[in-house]
């Protein structure tokens, strides 16, 4: 029943095969024609391929997302699209009035960001001149770099303010705390409290056995008051300072490296795939839409004849 279905269609196309082939040559006409550089200009495509380095953790987010949503910030996408006056060049604003939906739109359509299978970046960019493409790609990279770069610094310098103003306040306490140690030395002629007290008293010993009464017996019983009144105070302040100085020494190490961190000079990308001057268009397939229009013609062709012989019937 197939076998004579399919003969029966056969003969029903050879019978209106002049209808037939006029619109097939109609059809591959027109999608010559439709396919050509005036309606369809040649584009060609630039890819680069990247993995993040030296990126700062912000969230839960991989470094290749990080890197993806630098990439489609409108920050990025400004000045890309500033410095290749891509108004123009899409030709986006001839009556004066950028429209910015449409900019972005063809922006984004041209400019390709996508995660690969293994982490990496792919930026691929598609244009009507090979140059340009590959231009285009090499400035996303380095502005991609610099707003990296910049939004690190920010960050870094934010935890340089942080430490610096600790280091401050802990500069301050500290020199309080030996101006305070140095009043009770230079006032009351104290020093280190526990061999000082030794050797105080043995003197005083040995000042009471020569005699009360004596000037260095009244000395000593004066600095032996001074001891049991600011003895321990001192002690405690300088405790105080040696504890102090070590929070200070440990505060100012994390302030160096703060610093180092905000001043560093380096690349947030390692490149995998080198961006490349296309010699070939890869847009439009003139040969597959000539052959789709062909077909979607020949099916229509046959569906609107049955039907006219349908309804003639």
């Amino acid at each position: 029943m197939e076998v004579v279905e399919n003969v029966s269609f056969l003969k029903w196309l050879y019978n209106h095969k002049v209808p037939l082939l006029v619109i097939q040559l109609i059809a591959i006409v027109l999608s010559i024609v439709f396919s050509s550089q005036y309606f369809m200009p040649k584009e060609y495509e630039s890819e680069a391929i990247v993995y993040p380095s030296n990126m700062v953790d912000y969230s839960h987010e991989s470094p290749s997302e990080q890197m993806i949503e630098f990439l489609n910030s409108v920050d990025i996408k400004n000045e890309v699209i500033s410095k290749f006056n891509l108004r123009k060049h899409y030709d986006l604003n001839q009556e004066g009035k950028p429209d910015f939906y449409k900019l972005y739109h063809k922006f984004d359509h041209n400019v390709v960001i996508k995660p690969t299978e293994f982490g990496a970046v792919d930026i691929t960019v598609s244009d009507i001149s090979p140059d340009t493409a590959y231009q285009i790609v090499n400035c996303t990279l380095d502005i991609l770099n610099d707003k990296i770069r910049r939004v690190q610094k920010e960050k870094s310098m934010e935890q340089v303010n942080v430490w610096k103003m600790e280091l401050d306040m802990k500069k301050h306490k500290l020199d309080s705390m030996i101006n305070l140690s140095k009043e009770l030395s230079g006032k009351y002629g104290l020093l280190e409290y526990t061999g000082q007290s030794r050797e105080v008293l043995r003197s005083y010993y040995q000042a009471l056995n020569a005699g009360k009464g004596t000037k260095q017996f009244d000395e000593l019983s004066q600095q032996i008051k001074n001891m049991q009144d600011y003895g321990i105070d001192l002690r405690e302040v300088n405790w105080h300072i040696e504890d102090a100085v070590t929070d200070y020494s440990q505060i100012e190490s994390k302030y160096e490296e703060a610093k180092k961190e905000a001043n560093k000079e380096v690349t947030y990308f390692n490149l995998v795939s080198t961006p490349y001057i296309s010699d070939s268009s890869t847009y439009p397939m003139r040969s597959l839409i000539v052959i789709g229009v062909c077909f979607a013609a020949f099916i229509f062709s046959v569906l609107f004849i049955k039907s006219a012989e349908k309804i003639k019937h």
